[in-house]
């Protein structure tokens, strides 16, 4: 009862519906997470789960303890956001989180001049498209492309992020009619803007600029990653389509904690030199 570890893991089973699922959430074994449910079921006395057709599913106790897990969560969470408030050192630990599209096409640069201005922060860098639990302190900075950032986030706007039309020089060489499209699993790409033929579905960005890159068609793109290539020509018989918004955020608690104050100033100057780029103001076209 003691160990609010096992209710973490509890917690993780609810979720992802299995204890495989919930060892891979949290970067453990299989067997730790099936011991510790099981020595969480032995402290109680009661089954926690049973195993059904869809998955791992609460019995009664496990619905009635849900709640209270929760609560649990949730005060750990926030003595965690004050403790980290409380350190006023610059040498330490930050966590950001970003697209690896975002990353590759414009920050990598200035994230590493970062990394030489502080060389005792340690930055713990992780690529995702997903809203990070800002509460859970899942990511302590995150730069998202959304257009409903959390409301309980503290943080700003910092540019908006047009999608465009691109290809290769190699495509514009010997362009076929019909157009090929490389489509995009999202929804605003996905469909071709001109007359094409869809030949490849990526699901990602990145993939997507790789593919249109080799010569294999064209594709809708953010700005920041497609004038930001070399090898890609942006296509001026169409215009700049109003997509996402760039975001640079925090957790409330957590916005006085220097090593995120300084990385914060830092993005929010980065974003102010890039924004033209990230808008699309910058761009050579072709027809």
């Amino acid at each position: 009862m003691e160990n609010w570890d096992n209710f973490r893991i509890f917690l993780s089973v609810t979720r992802s519906g299995s204890i495989r699922g919930a060892a891979k959430m949290l970067g453990i074994t299989h067997a730790t997470v099936s011991r510790r449910i099981k020595f969480l079921e032995d402290t109680l006395g009661s089954s926690l789960f049973e195993r059904k057709r869809e998955g791992q599913c609460l019995t009664p106790l496990g619905q009635r303890i849900l709640p209270l897990a929760k609560t649990i969560e949730g005060g750990c969470a926030e003595v965690d956001r004050l403790a980290f408030s409380a350190d006023t050192g610059l040498a330490g630990t930050v966590k950001l989180s970003l697209s690896e599209s975002l990353y590759s096409g414009l920050l990598h640069a200035p994230i590493d001049d970062f990394m030489q201005r502080y060389p005792m922060i340690k930055l713990d860098i992780i690529a995702s498209d997903l809203m990070s639990n800002l509460a859970q302190r899942e990511a302590d900075v995150v730069i998202r492309i959304t257009r409903n950032p959390p409301d309980t986030a503290y943080g700003r706007k910092v540019a908006n992020s047009p999608l465009a039309l691109y290809t290769s020089h190699k495509y514009l060489a010997n362009r076929p009619a019909p157009d090929r499209w490389i489509a995009m699993d999202y929804a605003p790409a996905r469909k071709p803007v001109i007359p094409a033929q869809v030949v490849a579905n990526a699901n990602s960005p990145t993939l997507a600029a790789q593919l249109i890159r080799s010569g294999r068609g064209m594709g809708l793109l953010p700005c920041y990653l497609g004038d930001t290539d070399p090898e890609l020509e942006r296509v001026s018989e169409v215009g700049l389509i109003s997509d996402m918004q760039v975001w640079v955020l925090t957790h409330e608690d957590i916005k006085v904690n220097p090593r995120v104050r300084v990385l914060m100033d830092h993005l929010y100057q980065v974003f102010e030199k890039y924004r033209p780029t990230l808008e699309g103001l910058k761009m050579t076209a072709s027809v």
